[in-house]
């Protein structure tokens, strides 16, 4: 949607899987009233929503940002921001849901205090905009304390405000400056890539979110929280079950390779104490897997999917296939991302 009036540029991209990105399109354009711009990052996308997305780009008039193969979010990002020309960038994962005025009030937010970044109030499903995934959120118990410590002492912490509330439950949430927010959703100002640069393709898989906000601190810029800005993003669950044709994006998007690659470049990056934080990250890397792909095509199979017990067993067996097909496909998509470079 193209308007004189347009101060941003909404870039979608794929989160962990692709069963999702209708329901969200179809509520990106039902729940903004604010004019925008659309890029929509269409990258390893199955071919039939690959058509339908092609179809919508006509119709709606948004840009079609094309990569052959699967990419990591960073770099899906910045693939979408080279197409975008606006004030404001807002990135959103294709699993999300919005509610009516987000997009008006993120930009009101930036417009009446100057922020660089700005977080809605994002809230997690199956339930929509119900439950609370993160209202704001921090890197750092004291973030001067973080500072002012030397590289290799610094200890990163993750703090979600009001992770697993209930709306319903808490008192009224006020706008505020907050230390970090999540990819989910989330308004940057254009003007800020000139000081810190693209997003950092090397957080292949995890964290992306904090080094940027760490990125925008460290330039002097600010991080703040608008809770009349509301959206929901869809995890798999039964609600919102995995399809099997999402298995190989998934696979590589939280693979152990791509994770531990993330974590240890943005530990030596920013200088942080290599403490129980990444020790519990480090012994948990497969838990996606497990619950993602391996548990839900257990599930699926008939007059069994439902007993747990048969699901556990079975997991300890489809796992490490599901592990040694998550190796080679990431084998596959590093080649795949250098050689992109090389002609980039």
């Amino acid at each position: 949607m193209k308007q004189s009036s347009t101060r941003a540029t909404v870039i979608v991209t794929p989160r962990e899987r692709f069963g999702m990105a209708k329901a969200s399109l179809e509520s990106l354009y039902e729940a903004t009233d604010t004019p925008f711009d659309l890029v929509y990052v269409d990258a390893g996308t199955p071919r039939s929503l690959r058509a339908w997305l092609q179809e919508q780009a006509e119709e709606k008039g948004f840009h079609l940002a094309h990569s052959p193969t699967v990419l990591p979010p960073n770099a899906a990002r910045n693939l979408g921001f080279e197409a975008a020309k606006t004030d404001y960038i807002v990135f959103v994962d294709n699993d999300v849901i919005f509610e009516k005025g987000w997009l008006g009030a993120l930009v009101d937010c930036a417009d009446e205090t100057g922020a660089d970044v700005v977080a809605p109030l994002t809230c997690e499903g199956p339930a929509i905009h119900e439950v609370v995934h993160q209202a704001g959120g921090d890197y750092a118990v004291d973030r001067t304390t973080f500072w002012r410590a030397p590289r290799g002492e610094r200890a990163i912490a993750d703090i979600m405000h009001h992770h697993k509330a209930r709306r319903s439950d808490l008192p009224p949430l006020e706008r505020k400056e907050t230390g970090v927010c999540e990819f989910h959703c989330v308004l940057v100002r254009r003007s800020i890539f000139d000081t810190i640069g693209p997003l950092d393709e090397e957080m292949c898989a995890t964290k992306e979110h904090m080094d940027l906000c760490m990125s925008v601190h460290q330039a002097g810029g600010t991080v703040w929280f608008e809770p009349k800005s509301v959206v929901t993003y869809l995890f798999p669950t039964r609600q919102h079950a995995m399809e099997i044709g999402d298995f190989p994006f998934f696979l590589v998007r939280w693979s152990p390779e791509w994770q531990r690659r993330s974590l240890e470049h943005f530990r030596d990056k920013w200088g942080l104490k290599n403490d129980e934080y990444f020790a519990g990250r480090f012994s948990k890397l497969g838990w996606r897997r497990r619950e993602g792909v391996s548990k839900t095509l257990l599930k699926k199979v008939p007059g069994l999917g439902t007993n747990r017990n048969f699901v556990n067993l079975g997991a300890k067996f489809v796992d490490p296939v599901a592990a040694l097909t998550a190796s080679t496909l990431v084998w596959a998509q590093d080649q795949q991302n250098r050689q992109r470079k090389r002609m980039s």
